[in-house]
């Protein structure tokens, strides 16, 4: 479904990304794990439309989207939770759920809501609550739960346990579980290295803007490389 080759990126003029290169196939579950600035939002955000490739390719189902809007990325499938969540404080639950919908047609807006009340019960039941005076853990179930109203091919979350109760992270990857169950394909960025590879079928590591390793979930929780450096061990 997505296909990086040797992608460069940056910000005014400062390379991030060098030679980035990764694979997500439909259905899949892909980790992408690395220290703090190492370039894993970058990375999202050069998928998602919101930063342009200075060279190489990014592919979705083959066809080249280096460089398109980030609505238009949306319209084709790929939509990314940010880091920060960056919902819409003053507008109630309902309205923020409604905003992710916005390329959507009205019948499907509603399919999408019942969906989505069906996954999150309880944005449901503060669907008239402003987004600002919930909790962190409710406002990220609101943040995926508006992307999701997008009808999503390729869900790119950037750290959705950030910040959130141990108990609140586990719903988090329970979460991204049934959001796989659901056919949807997901492009993972994640601190906790450990659960993020024991849910992902396979996983990248990026180094100061560089992808060194790559394999399967279970083949990097077993890699001394990656144990020393990600789970401390």
């Amino acid at each position: 479904m997505l296909v990086l080759d040797t992608v460069d990126a940056g910000y005014d003029g400062l390379q991030v990304l060098h030679q980035v290169s990764l694979e997500v196939g439909t259905g899949e579950v892909v980790a992408l794990i690395g220290a703090n600035g190492a370039g894993k939002t970058t990375t999202l955000r050069t998928i998602a439309g919101l930063l342009a490739p200075t060279s190489g390719s990014v592919l979705v189902d083959d066809e080249p989207v280096g460089g398109l809007p980030g609505h238009e990325l949306v319209r084709r499938g790929v939509v990314m939770v940010a880091e920060n969540r960056e919902l819409f404080g003053g507008l109630s639950v309902r309205e923020n759920l409604f905003m992710g919908a916005f390329t959507r047609p009205a019948d499907d807006r509603r399919d999408a809501l019942a969906e989505v009340h069906d996954l999150f019960p309880l944005l449901a039941e503060r669907a008239d609550q402003r987004a600002d005076t919930m909790s962190g853990g409710q406002q990220q179930m609101l943040a995926i739960g508006r992307a999701l109203m997008a009808r999503p091919r390729l869900l790119l979350l950037d750290e959705p346990s950030m910040g959130l109760a141990p108990k609140l992270v586990a719903d988090v990857f329970a979460t991204i579980d049934h959001i796989r169950e659901l056919g949807i394909t997901v492009l993972l960025v994640e601190q906790n290295a450990q659960r993020t590879l024991e849910l992902a079928d396979r996983g990248y590591v990026i180094e100061s803007g560089e992808v060194n390793v790559s394999g399967t979930g279970a083949e990097l929780l077993d890699s001394d490389e990656v144990r020393r450096a990600y789970l401390g061990m």
